[in-house]
Parts: C-alpha cells; sequence; structure tokens
C-alpha cells in the first residue's frame, strides 16, 4: 500500500474532521440547549469548574474571545445564578470570574448527559481499537494546541 501524501492526508483529515466536529456540535446543541444554556455558556462554565477563578482577560484567552464577548456571556451566567464576578482588591480594572455551587451542578449534570452519548458511540467501535482512536485524538489536540499557541497569539 502506498503511503498517502501530505496534501492527500491534509484533504482527508480536514473532512473527517468537519464531519465530526459537525455532529459533535449538533449533539451538543441537542444535549446543552435542554438545560436553557448556550454552548458558549457551557464551555466558559466548563472552563471554570476545571481552572477556578479566573479573570476576565484569562478567560477570554481560553475561550479564544474578546474581553467584551466575554463579559456580555458572562453577564448571562451571572444572571443566572451559575458565576461570580468580583473586582481585583489590589487593581478595580481587573474582574475576576468563578463558577458558584449552582454553576458546577449544570456543568455536572450536562456532562453526565455528553458522557452518556460518548458511551453509545463506543459501543459501536471494537473495543480492541478504542485505545488507539484514543491515542490519535490525542496526537491531533497535541498537534492543535501547537499550532494555536504558534498561529493565533492575541
Amino acid at each position: 500500500m502506498n503511503p498517502i501524501s501530505l496534501d492527500e492526508a491534509a484533504e482527508r483529515l480536514h473532512g473527517l474532521t468537519k464531519e465530526l466536529l459537525r455532529r459533535y456540535q449538533f449533539r451538543d446543541w441537542n444535549q446543552i440547549c435542554c438545560y436553557g444554556i448556550s454552548i458558549s455558556q457551557c464551555h466558559i462554565l466548563d472552563v471554570l469548574a476545571e481552572e477556578g477563578d479566573l479573570t476576565m482577560q484569562q478567560l477570554a484567552r481560553r475561550m479564544f474571545k474578546s474581553v467584551s464577548t466575554m463579559t456580555r456571556v458572562v453577564a448571562q451566567l451571572v444572571r443566572r445564578g451559575y458565576v461570580r464576578r468580583r473586582q481585583d482588591p489590589q487593581d478595580r480594572r481587573v474582574v475576576h470570574v468563578s463558577i458558584t455551587p449552582q454553576g458546577k451542578a449544570i456543568v455536572a449534570a450536562i456532562s453526565r448527559d455528553l458522557i452518556q452519548t460518548q458511551k453509545v458511540i463506543l459501543q459501536g467501535i471494537p473495543a480492541e481499537q478504542w485505545a488507539g482512536a484514543f491515542a490519535v485524538l490525542e496526537a491531533l489536540a497535541r498537534g492543535a494546541r501547537r499550532w494555536q499557541e504558534t498561529c493565533c497569539q492575541a
């Protein structure tokens, strides 16, 4: 079997990731919106649940969005009681954001639902192929992180 060229591999990877991401975006929209929050709001809650207290600047960088966009979305989460904002005592221009217990509860419920869909997906793949699939996904994630660290400095 002849190895494919880098151009052919890149084109195939593009097509496969486009389809996979489209299907996962539908899944996310379908499941997350049942909780009355947007996908962006869910991603913010997820980051805050994983990383703890962040400044708006740090949160914007993690989400690859502008601070003004984060300010609008965080304000919606504050109104719902899912996150708290507080000014930094040393520098009032700096705003910290942290997840509330109510926010943690909704993230946990959404994660449970999404993990259930992962189980359904994995059941369609032979168990002996799982480790290889995970290794490839981890390698792709590392490659995407490396690319992002060098391409998109904002």
